[in-house]
């Protein structure tokens, strides 16, 4: 399993046990709310790292791909002629596109691109651990207030006192954590961008050169197929390939009816 995968279901099982925590909500409406925008950024993070990652994936199955299928078209014609040109450029061009072009590309694209965002998401579960650490501060706070209550009952003024000042902990730490969330939420909301913009600005430069020096080794194959002339180029091979099929259409062992 790899780091994105790893990253990926930590944060799931992060935000999984967290809401589950969050069944009661807060009767803080400014934390309700920071807490909702944080679950929004969640989501399209890992949503957003996830399609990078395939993104990245499909770009090494598609130059893979086109490597085996010059490789596979080669070895279909061997045993009735002899290696083409075009055959031969095309599988060094697909060669070169797949160990060369696409291993740059992919050095560039993890370093600009899946990193920073890899980096980025994983404060996310800080954030979960933050948030499990607040119910649990709330729930201190909910008994403190029934020992205090029941202490008041019984008219101990020592124990009384006692509970006061563990109320009191309780709520300054609630209150701390409580606040820190409040605070800090916007400003990871807002990082973001400062995140997204120069890693896009990294992948659309690394799109153009990598399809760039693509287009720079198909175009020496390019010398061996006739140029297009015109709009009538696919109805002329068309007609070529159609008359190929209908001479196989014609062969004895097509029209058996045994």
């Amino acid at each position: 399993m790899s780091k994105w995968d790893n990253m990926k279901k930590s944060m799931s099982r992060a935000g999984t046990g967290l809401r589950m925590g969050n069944a009661r909500m807060s009767a803080d409406p400014e934390y309700n709310e920071q807490e909702q925008r944080f679950r929004s950024l969640e989501r399209k993070a890992i949503r957003l790292l996830q399609d990078a990652k395939d993104y990245n994936i499909s770009i090494i199955e598609m130059t893979s791909a086109q490597k085996k299928l010059a490789e596979n078209l080669s070895a279909f014609l061997l045993d009735v002629q002899r290696p083409r040109e075009y055959q031969a450029a095309y599988r060094q061009a697909t060669t070169e596109i797949d160990e060369t072009a696409r291993v740059q590309f992919d050095e560039v694209y993890a370093h600009t691109v899946l990193d920073p965002l890899a980096r980025y998401c994983g404060f996310l579960p800080e954030f979960d651990k933050a948030f499990t650490k607040r119910n649990h501060r709330l729930q201190d706070v909910e008994k403190a207030k029934s020992v205090l209550s029941k202490e008041q009952t019984k008219g101990d003024p020592a124990a009384i006192e006692r509970a006061e000042q563990d109320l009191a902990y309780a709520e300054q730490t609630y209150e701390q954590l409580n606040r820190a969330l409040i605070t800090e939420i916007p400003k990871l909301i807002n990082a973001r961008v400062y995140v997204i913009d120069p890693s896009f600005e990294a992948f659309v430069k690394a799109q153009l050169q990598f399809f760039s020096d693509s287009k720079n080794q198909l175009d020496q194959v390019a010398r061996f197929v006739p140029p297009q002339t015109g709009q009538d180029d696919d109805a002329q091979l068309n007609q070529r390939i159609e008359t190929v099929m209908g001479q196989l259409r014609g062969l004895s062992i097509c029209s058996l009816n045994v």
